[in-house]
């Protein structure tokens, strides 16, 4: 029986024996997989995947910012000029400058010629006006009445001023606000009866002034007994409601109107009288 109990014993102190060192290995064992497996992790967190191919890229960029500010202006000279240099280049940019106001001064020397020349040209056709409009003041008759003779015609006739019934009856009527003789550029108008009134100097005054032709003779004298010569220089027909024959021509003509029947119709004795019928000479 002692015998018995003995080897059992050793058996279970050999089993123990055995465990134990089955179960150090085993701890043994996992200790050296954490630790590589958390050396993998540390290697992984601080180099990634592909960390490697994007760095380069990366590391190139601010080289070519370096290169772009260190690249020198294109406007900054190479060199710096010395004294005499500098003075060709400033007598290069001033030079011009003296052309431009040589020309602007001369410019303005010509603009102020003309301005005199036509301010010269306008004074003295002013006062060329003035000195006429003074003459023809100082030459005007008192009384405006005046004579008409038309020798190609046997017309001798009073002018008296106005149009109304007591200066065409009593002879001719002078157009109050047309011109005069004595006025330069004056178209001086004058109106007559083609019948008139018998026993009157209106009678048939202008019956025969359509048989007046280019270049026949008139003549106005004035109440100072001064004679203006003209001579026919254009005949007109117009309507009797046409008023522009009695404007300025700038000229100075006298215009002797009657009155007609109708157009080319110079010989009948109205009754209508629908047509002006002016007879204008220019002074010679």
């Amino acid at each position: 029986m002692r015998g018995r109990f003995g080897w059992i014993g050793a058996g279970v102190l050999l089993l123990g024996i055995v465990a134990i060192f089955a179960v150090g290995f085993t701890v043994f064992a996992d200790t050296d997989l954490q630790a590589g497996a958390d050396t993998n992790k540390t290697d992984r967190a601080v180099e990634p995947t592909g960390a490697k191919e994007d760095s380069p890229k990366a590391a190139q960029e601010p080289e070519k910012e370096v290169t772009k500010q260190e690249e020198p202006k294109k406007d900054e000279p190479d060199e710096e000029l010395n004294n005499e240099e500098q003075a060709e280049v400033a007598d290069t940019f001033s030079a011009p400058k003296k052309v431009a106001s040589a020309s602007a001064s001369a410019s303005a020397s010509a603009s102020a010629d003309e301005e005199s020349d036509a301010s010269a040209s306008a004074s003295a056709d002013e006062e060329s006006d003035a000195s006429a409009s003074a003459s023809a003041a100082a030459s005007a008759p008192a009384d405006t009445t005046m004579s008409l003779d038309v020798p190609a015609i046997g017309l001798s006739a009073p002018v008296y001023e106005g149009t109304g019934e007591g200066s065409l009856s009593a002879g001719t009527g002078h157009l109050s606000g047309t011109g005069y003789p004595w006025i330069p550029g004056s178209n001086t108008y004058v109106a007559g009866h083609r019948v008139g009134y018998p026993g009157t100097a209106s009678d048939y005054v202008f019956w025969d002034l359509p048989s007046l032709g280019i270049g026949d003779e008139v003549f106005l004298t004035d109440a100072n007994g001064k004679t203006y010569t003209y001579a026919v220089s254009e005949i007109l027909e117009v309507p009797i409601t046409d008023l522009s024959v009695t404007a300025p021509v700038g000229r100075d003509v006298v215009s002797l109107q009657t009155c007609i029947e109708d157009y080319g119709d110079y010989w009948s004795e109205g009754p209508d009288w629908s047509v002006r019928y002016v007879v204008r000479a220019d002074k010679v």
